[in-house]
């Protein structure tokens, strides 16, 4: 094979290491990007028309993308048709046991300081957290001011904020 009658056989050989490196970069996998590599040479070896090629480098990259993107996209296309990887599989949607005995204690540090808010600290939270009532609508509700709702719902926020619910 003579390199003057073959120019794009040159260029690949030429930069044969940095279009691997290239290929790498894209597939994330050495095996693909070599056997993308060899793909590459066998589109060029033959190609028609290699005298007309202004930019053999560039040429030879535009192959290498080309495959490289039909490579990844029939791995997209296999991992719908498998349904996703194993290991996606294999998680289970129930949260772990120490997660669930952590929230459940969680929960019960919550339902504790609830219980040992004074009674109109509870109503209040409540008017407000569940009812979604405006300060307004709670101090006519409970005969009370709007500036002692704001002020409850203060100290409540702030021990709240205090609390250690773990």
């Amino acid at each position: 094979m003579n390199n003057h009658s073959q120019p794009l056989t040159a260029a690949y050989l030429r930069h044969q290491t940095e279009l691997q490196q290239f290929l790498w970069r894209q597939v994330h996998c050495r095996e693909a990007a070599a056997d993308l590599l060899q793909d590459t040479f066998l589109h060029i070896a033959d190609y028609p028309g290699q005298d007309t090629i202004a930019n053999c480098r560039a040429f030879l990259y535009r192959v290498a993308v080309n495959l490289a993107l039909d490579y990844l996209r029939s791995q997209a296309r296999q991992q719908l048709r498998d349904g996703g990887t194993v290991e996606e599989d294999l998680q289970c949607p129930c949260p772990l046991p120490e997660r669930l005995v952590q929230g459940q204690q969680q929960w019960s540090a919550v339902e504790r300081w609830l219980h040992d808010l004074p009674a109109i600290s509870q109503q209040i939270l409540c008017l407000r957290r569940l009812d979604g009532k405006r300060h307004q609508q709670i101090a006519a509700e409970l005969q009370i001011s709007e500036r002692q709702v704001e002020r409850i719902l203060y100290r409540t926020g702030k021990m709240l904020a205090g609390a250690n619910l773990t």
